[in-house]
């Protein structure tokens, strides 16, 4: 009973509110010539006057929403450079030793000191000795393969100074090319013939 009462009430309402809507003329537009009565103009100082001050209200909220992310973390850095509170943070120039090593694929197993070695990605690294240069293959902190290699002049037309590339030279045989800054390399390495699975 409630419901039908609260029911028709509204609907009385609605019905009342859209009669009255229906007895204004929209035909009439005078007031729209009137519209911008009251307003005053601004001139473009005063527009860019404005903007800066909006500008350096959301810079301060922006400081002060990084300040409460910053004041998470507990203690800061000995280092006045590397503060994350600092502002004018410089980064930490990267490690000189990731350059000295560069990352192979060699895509079949091949014969290095009479002993086959299985196919995989090596980690190249270049050795200068009294008796030559050698080429060593590793894998994470084991070394699988040292190969002596001949030195050479030739930059194999690479672009960089440090490389290390598995070219395929023919049926039997593939060359490694390596090159750093200290000397520039390469050495052919026998690969074993891949079994037919047919």
């Amino acid at each position: 009973m409630i419901k039908r009462i609260l029911v028709i009430l509204i609907s009385v309402l609605f019905i009342g509110s859209g009669l009255t809507y229906a007895g204004d003329d929209w035909s009439d537009f005078s007031s729209v010539d009137n519209a911008w009565d009251g307003q005053k103009t601004i001139t473009n100082k005063q527009f860019e006057e404005t903007m800066d001050a909006l500008q350096a209200k959301s810079k301060r909220k922006e400081a002060k929403k990084k300040e409460k992310v910053l004041k998470k973390f507990k203690g800061s850095s000995l280092i006045p450079e590397m503060d994350a509170h600092n502002e004018d943070m410089i980064n930490e120039q990267p490690d000189e030793t990731v350059a000295q090593f560069q990352l192979i694929n060699i895509p079949v197993d091949f014969i290095a000191n009479n002993q086959v070695v299985e196919r995989g990605y090596y980690k190249v690294e270049g050795e200068k000795k009294s008796d030559g240069v050698y080429i060593n293959l590793y894998q994470a902190h084991e070394l699988k393969a040292k190969l002596k290699a001949r030195e050479t002049n030739d930059d194999f037309n690479e672009e960089t100074i440090t490389f290390a590339k598995v070219l395929p030279c023919n049926d039997h045989q593939m060359k490694i090319i390596f090159g750093s800054v200290d000397f520039n390399a390469f050495v052919y390495i026998t690969f074993v013939e891949p079994e037919a699975l047919f």
